[in-house]
């Protein structure tokens, strides 16, 4: 039998939790190099100041991590750190800020501790990256050895960040069950992976009975039970089962349709990972002819107002429109992770399936 090793982040959630950051920093060390986003920087910037002054931590830098999570910029920040000897990398923003610190300290064998100031994925808890091209569209899937050892979810601050990174958030979150559903299916699992499909539930129920009234408490700026919730299951639940279902079974339809929709610039330019991967499972439900389930779900992405046809995320309804989609969608990674062969004609089927239950 193969050896098998899981590891997970420690991680604290709450309002105001920034302060303690410099006492689990100084574990690892008493240099830093911070990389992440420029409004999520300016957002934290003090309090991460503060509360690493008091632990007589040395900031090397705030480091803008360069806008996309490219192999470039992944490169440009391990140097940085490498050259700067630094002891630790904190990433600091969203999904692709994060991946690119997380990227930047596998290539310089640095540990990382993340701060999402959003909950659009899990980014903050697992241990990959997902690289993009200098275009913007899906490059690769950069697998690092350990995941971040220390996650900070500051509610205060994600109850300020913009309602649209919860609300992607959930959709991405939802994909993880119904997608470890279809590529566990009628396989022997072993521990782990048979964890990660009973926590995978995590990923759904907790989002569909707590959702909405989360997303309306983001708008009004609130920092609820229902909102922290929301917050656990987007970056928490998600990243644990990702770790634990181990790659053959991460990912499936819902992601290698978005995969495929990056060709699209409209997708790139105005619309958020998690908001079409949402999409995609309900393109997976009905491709997969889970009834019970899509009418399950599709209340409540009416409710919540996440997309359910492709006009909600500005995508024209034509085959010769979306070949390159297609094309490129069937061959993504994940989608050869389903239990059967999907072809273009199976998911444009899908699609326009989708599309009538819409009139």
């Amino acid at each position: 039998m193969n050896k098998i090793m899981v590891k997970f982040p420690n991680y604290t959630i709450g309002e105001n939790v920034l302060k303690d950051l410099g006492n689990t920093v100084k574990k690892y060390g008493q240099r830093v190099l911070i990389v992440g986003g420029r409004k999520a920087l300016e957002m934290t910037q003090r309090e991460i100041e503060i509360t690493l002054q008091e632990n007589r931590i040395d900031i090397i830098d705030f480091h803008w991590y360069g806008g996309e999570c490219t192999k470039k910029n992944i490169d440009m920040a391990a140097e940085k750190a490498q050259q700067t000897a630094a002891d630790i990398i904190i990433g600091v923003g969203g999904g692709k800020a994060i991946d690119t610190a997380k990227g930047a300290a596998q290539r310089v064998g640095l540990p990382v501790i993340t701060i999402p100031t959003i909950a659009a994925t899990c980014a903050a808890t697992t241990a990959l990256s997902i690289v993009y091209t200098e275009q913007g569209s899906f490059d690769f899937l950069f697998h690092l050895s350990e995941p971040p050892v220390h996650i900070f979810m500051d509610s205060h601050v994600i109850a300020n960040a913009p309602t649209k990174y919860l609300w992607a958030g959930i959709g991405d979150t939802i994909a993880k069950y119904y997608e470890v559903g279809v590529t566990t299916r009628g396989k022997k699992l072993c521990h782990s992976a048979s964890m990660a499909k009973e926590l995978s539930s995590m990923c759904a129920f907790p989002l569909i009975e707590y959702g909405v009234k989360a997303l309306s408490d983001s708008e009004n700026k609130v920092s609820s039970f229902e909102l922290e919730q929301i917050i656990l299951n987007n970056i928490i639940s998600t990243g644990i089962v990702a770790m634990l279902v181990g790659d053959e079974n991460n990912g499936a339809a819902a992601h290698g349709l978005f995969y495929g929709l990056t060709l699209l610039e409209e997708i790139e330019k105005h619309h958020l990972h998690g908001e079409v991967v949402g999409y995609g499972v309900l393109v997976l439900l009905v491709m997969d002819e889970q009834k019970e389930e899509f009418e399950r779900l599709y209340p409540f992405y009416k409710q919540a107002k996440l997309p359910t046809c492709l006009s909600d995320i500005d995508v024209k309804d034509d085959r010769m429109y979306l070949e390159s989609v297609l094309e490129k969608a069937v061959n993504a990674p994940d989608m050869l992770k389903m239990p059967y062969k999907v072809t273009k004609d199976m998911l444009f089927n899908a699609i326009q399936d989708l599309e009538k239950l819409n009139k």
